[in-house]
């Protein structure tokens, strides 16, 4: 018997939860492995009595057959050792890697014979990171062992921070790192999709060309929509060929949505933008049927991977998203969308901080450092607005790749030959090797600075050598509350004044004492359209 087991929670929280991000991705996976996958039984150690019933009733809501329905064998989780020392797995998988897969291989111990362990990265940011790969490094895991990593971004950021947790453990992981993403549910990508009738739901005018943003809204955690609501209002609602509206749509805490309206606010554009926030998962339907545009200016590092991006070029919308992490695997730049250049530094004014700030602050303050060309952002949008023929082909072609490449039964189908070849690797003997020895390292492992971890996220970095100026016109807003304190008002005036001639960003650094936050102060006044790169040295 093919058996496939695992410890994760596939079904965190209730079903009007998922609308977006891990709790659909890690859904949606299981729903199709149990459809699609080639398993005579499906081994699910629920962690709770309630998370149990929660998961049951949503699996009776996938209208399976009842031979298929059959296979689907959930387990409290105090079974579990005892299932696995009676019957033969082909493998277990976690639908994550810092929660479980340490502790797995005590229960593989347990085994008639041994298993491949996998799992998969999504977000990899936050200092406890560190702290999970200590213990992963630490773990008897073998060669025979697998981590899928989302994105080629995503596999060099989460290699650099095994490399330390291996420093630290005294031994490294001795499992692959494999690139192998998600994909689209079959169901969502088959749905028939109206867009008129979007509309009409959701009440956005027939004749306006609709950009949706469609994530979570939270600056510290996702994307400041503060730069492309500046941008929107500057040049995209007085320069475009055609009625626009801008569609805000994700899930937010009370305080992120009045800060969201705040900002619609001090932009002037609340004529022009509607906010979904907290809808409930049918909704995402209309909002893409009634969408021309979908736009995501990730800036954040806790992106990994881009599910939204996928589900919106599935429904055959163009993509003008940032070049950053996943999403630079996903959008082909000029065939289906548009990737907009951004520019990170390697100086990090928090390089003494933070391991004793609050984890959203700095995650904040790490994302503001991250600065996106807003210019060719509102390029490459006006350009889309005014061409419907190329919005269409665009999302033509997008639609194609996702139903070709991503949908989730042809995804399930790669999962399940890399799980074929761990396991033939553990019968052949490689389930049972030890970890290897870290490489020797004269540097701090615990001291990892954002951009040592993450430098495969950005388009790329600003150098020295490279040359500012003053985009004439545009103001210095006010910064965030929390990152105000690393923002000296009197230096953002001395930079924007300096830079009206062309200057060398080491010349603009040199002005603030502190190094570290000149560069800060650079990189903020780029995102927010304040300052462009003007050359580059």
């Amino acid at each position: 018997m093919k058996r496939f087991g695992s410890i994760s929670p596939f079904v965190e929280q209730g079903a009007a939860e998922r609308r977006i991000g891990r709790l659909v991705a890690n859904h949606d996976f299981i729903k199709a492995l149990v459809r699609y996958g080639s398993f005579d039984e499906y081994v699910l150690a629920n962690p709770s009595v309630e998370n149990q019933r929660a998961f049951l009733e949503v699996v009776e809501g996938w209208g399976l057959d009842a031979a298929t329905r059959a296979r689907v064998r959930p387990v409290p989780l105090v079974d579990l050792p005892a299932r696995i020392a009676a019957d033969a797995f082909h493998v277990f998988h976690a639908g994550g890697w810092g929660a479980f897969l340490p502790g797995l291989h005590r229960l593989r111990a347990l085994a008639p014979r041994p298993w491949p362990i996998t799992g998969m990265i999504f977000s990899i940011h936050g200092r406890e990171m560190l702290d999970y790969a200590v213990r992963l490094s630490h773990a008897q895991l073998s060669p025979a062992d697998a981590i899928c990593c989302l994105s080629r971004a995503g596999l060099d950021a989460f290699g650099r921070l095994l490399d330390a947790g291996a420093a630290i453990a005294g031994r490294r992981f001795a499992g692959r790192l494999v690139p192998l993403g998600l994909g689209v549910d079959d169901d969502a990508l088959d749905a028939p999709a109206d867009r008129e009738a979007g509309r009409r739901r959701l009440q956005l005018p027939s004749d306006a060309v609709a950009l949706l943003v469609l994530g979570r809204i939270t600056p510290a955690q996702k994307m400041d929509l503060a730069p492309l609501l500046k941008v929107f209002a500057r040049r995209i609602v007085p320069e475009a060929a055609r009625p626009v509206v801008l569609v805000v749509a994700g899930g937010a805490s009370d305080g992120d949505v009045r800060l969201l309206q705040s900002l619609v606010d001090a932009y002037s554009v609340r004529p022009h933008v509607r906010v979904h926030a907290n809808f409930i998962g049918r909704v995402k339907g209309d909002l893409l049927a009634a969408s021309d545009i979908v736009v995501s200016v990730a800036d954040n590092t806790q992106e990994t991977f881009g599910l939204s991006i996928l589900e919106a070029l599935g429904h055959g919308r163009p993509v003008v998203a940032s070049g950053y992490d996943g999403y630079k695997d996903l959008v082909e730049d000029g065939v289906d969308g548009y990737l907009i250049d951004n520019l990170w530094c390697e100086a990090d004014p928090l390089a003494d901080l933070g391991d004793v700030m609050d984890p959203n602050v700095a995650q904040l303050i790490q994302a503001q450092s991250l600065a996106i060309d807003s210019e060719q952002l509102a390029d490459r949008l006006l350009a889309l607005i005014a061409d419907p023929g190329r919005r269409a082909a665009m999302g033509t072609a997008g639609q194609a790749k996702v139903r070709a490449r991503y949908r989730l039964s042809a995804v399930i189908r790669e999962y399940e030959a890399l799980w074929d070849e761990l396991a033939a690797a553990c019968a052949a003997g490689a389930g049972t090797s030890a970890p290897t020895p870290p490489d020797s390292s004269p540097r701090d492992p615990a001291a990892l600075s954002p951009a040592s971890i993450f430098r495969a996220y950005p388009t790329g970095f600003l150098s020295p050598g490279d040359t500012l100026a003053t985009v004439p016109g545009v103001a210095i807003d006010p910064p965030y509350s929390d990152v105000a304190p690393l923002l000296d008002p009197a230096l953002l005036v001395r930079i924007r004044d300096r830079c009206t001639t062309p200057t060398r960003v080491a010349d603009v650094v040199a002005l603030s004492p502190i190094p570290a936050r000149g560069w800060f102060a650079v990189m903020w006044l780029l995102k927010y359209g304040v300052l462009r790169v003007s050359g580059h040295g």
